[in-house]
């Protein structure tokens, strides 16, 4: 993404989100879940960047953040950086399986194929509530 000739403050990034979210377009959607995700995301920084947190972790998170801050400018190959960051959350091509984000988090996180398929077992039934 190219920077735009517009300022963009918090306090400004903030005032369109918010008239997106008031006119109440199909867009709004997407600013709560770009609140949510800020949220998490701050989090996250604000725990892996105290004191309390031990090295070895705050030094991982760092070279992941490295990792990922060059790949966000990464503009090779037919997509650019923020895309190749938008398809860890959401495959680049349709599956047919719908578990396939959050079994590819947990394959990420090291979780044996036993642990993945507790996993799709657990939201295949928690999908059943009503």
């Amino acid at each position: 993404m190219s920077p735009s000739n517009t300022s963009n403050t918090s306090w400004e990034l903030y005032r369109h989100l918010a008239e997106i979210h008031e006119r109440g377009s199909p867009e709004a959607g997407l600013v709560v879940l770009l609140s949510h995700l800020l949220t998490e995301v701050e989090a996250l920084r604000e725990a892996l960047s105290s004191p309390e947190t031990p090295e070895a972790v705050r030094q991982s998170y760092r070279q992941a953040y490295e990792r990922i801050a060059v790949l966000s400018h990464n503009s090779a190959g037919p997509s650019g950086g923020v895309e190749k960051i938008i398809r860890r959350f959401v495959p680049d091509k349709t599956h047919t399986d719908r578990f396939a984000p959050e079994l590819k988090m947990m394959e990420r996180l090291g979780a044996t194929k036993q642990e993945q398929q507790a996993l799709r077992e657990e939201m295949e039934k928690v999908e059943m509530y009503t």
